[in-house]
């Protein structure tokens, strides 16, 4: 929970110390709008008909590898993203947000959770720690043990940057490409 949400917390702490600032908003909006499209990508791009294929390299892989992504994850992620950025829309004061139209801050704040999601995807495919089960003969997230009690070795990735962390960046960079974005307004 504190993986998914804790950019978002960050944001929420930031503006109740710049409650008149629109930027820690939009960071909190943003940020949500990332780690629900990766959740949303996670959970219904196993439903995809073909191999989803690896970010990085483009290879076929089983479903639920890390780094993989498919058309039903992208879309379930555009999903995601854009009901997070419609709840912010119509949570924001109107005219809060100078210069930006309703519209154009969901399709930013849409547009940063998705690349977020695609952020979380590109570092599970490179440098995520990804364990090994032997016993099972499958590559997990798991470590210590996996599922099935069997200790995991580490097959690739850097051993600190486990999933958990690879979401609090995910919702980091989400809030980073909506800031961006909106400073040009």
């Amino acid at each position: 929970m504190l993986a998914n949400g804790g950019a978002a917390a960050t944001f929420m702490l930031l503006h109740g110390v710049f409650p008149s600032a629109v930027w820690p908003w939009i960071g909190f909006a943003a940020s949500l709008a990332a780690v629900n499209a990766d959740t949303w990508a996670t959970e219904l791009g196993v439903l995809n008909r073909t191999p989803p294929r690896l970010v990085n390299t483009w290879k076929p892989v089983e479903p639920g590898t890390s780094g993989a992504v498919s058309w039903a994850g992208t879309l379930a992620a555009l999903a995601g993203a854009a009901l997070i950025a419609l709840l912010a829309v119509f949570l924001t004061p109107a005219g809060w947000v100078e210069g930006v139209s309703p519209l154009a801050l969901a399709g930013v704040l849409t547009a940063a959770g998705l690349a977020g999601s695609f952020f979380d995807s590109f570092l599970g495919a490179t440098v995520q720690a990804i364990y090994f089960c032997p016993a099972c003969a499958k590559e997990t997230e798991r470590h210590p043990l996996h599922t099935c009690g069997t200790p995991t070795g580490l097959r690739r990735g850097w051993p600190r940057l486990n999933n958990d962390w690879v979401n609090v960046l995910c919702g980091l960079v989400g809030a980073a490409v909506a800031l961006v974005i909106i400073s040009t307004f």
